[in-house]
């Protein structure tokens, strides 16, 4: 890997599983709306794409009324927001290839289409904001991934040229807006991918998070 110069993660379904607290947070809106509850393998099929789009998919999946959408963004936010990391964990391996990258000295990023605000509480209630220079939630300008806007946005931060960096994500818009950024694009295996991994577009496939250290190290030395 030649050259690189940061690393820019995405959170749900990457650095940490936060199902559990979606899902919860979703089921107490949809109570107040009246309609069904949904399981956990229902709303990670709905994780991804920012709290509007997992609002409108719950509510659209339970019968509810569409045409309330911005105020259940806003009351699900509320809801969210007050618990968003009382079951949320990190993955298997995440802090130890963090803590590895930093001796490194490679500047690391998160970019997620998650609120800023619930994306900051989770890292510091994990103990990983220490990790990241740069933070771009799917709040932070008016574009969320897949557009490349957030990546350039964290890269211009980082003062990292595009070829110069790498993103990890779990998803497709994570490969779609590295893609488009210019930048290098692995993905996990795990997490919530609405598509086939192999159907993802990523330069790479990684299995756990504990893989992407060697990997690093042993490209660096090459």
């Amino acid at each position: 890997m030649p050259s690189l110069k940061a690393i820019i993660f995405d959170l749900d379904g990457t650095l940490v599983d936060s199902a559990r607290d979606l899902r919860d947070a979703v089921n107490v809106l949809l109570s107040e709306e009246e309609l069904r509850q949904i399981d956990l393998d229902e709303v990670k099929s709905m994780i991804g794409d920012g709290a509007p789009k997992l609002v409108e998919r719950a509510v659209s999946a339970t019968g509810g009324d569409l045409s309330r959408l911005p105020t259940l963004v806003v009351r699900f936010l509320q809801i969210y927001e007050a618990n968003a990391s009382r079951h949320t964990e990190a993955y298997p391996g995440v802090v130890e290839t963090l803590s590895g990258l930093r001796e490194l000295r490679i500047p690391l990023a998160v970019v997620t289409n998650k609120p800023y605000a619930a994306t900051i509480e989770i890292l510091e209630a994990l103990g990983l904001r220490a990790y990241f220079d740069v933070v771009v939630g799917g709040d932070t300008l008016p574009e969320r991934k897949p557009h490349p806007a957030p990546i350039h946005a964290a890269l211009k931060r980082l003062g990292v040229a595009p070829e110069a960096a790498l993103m990890i994500g779990d998803n497709y818009h994570d490969v779609q807006a590295a893609r488009a950024a210019g930048v290098r694009a692995f993905a996990v295996t795990y997490g919530y991918s609405h598509r086939p991994h192999a159907e993802l577009g990523a330069e790479r496939l990684i299995d756990t998070m504990s893989e992407l250290l060697p990997i690093v190290v042993n490209d660096a030395a090459t």
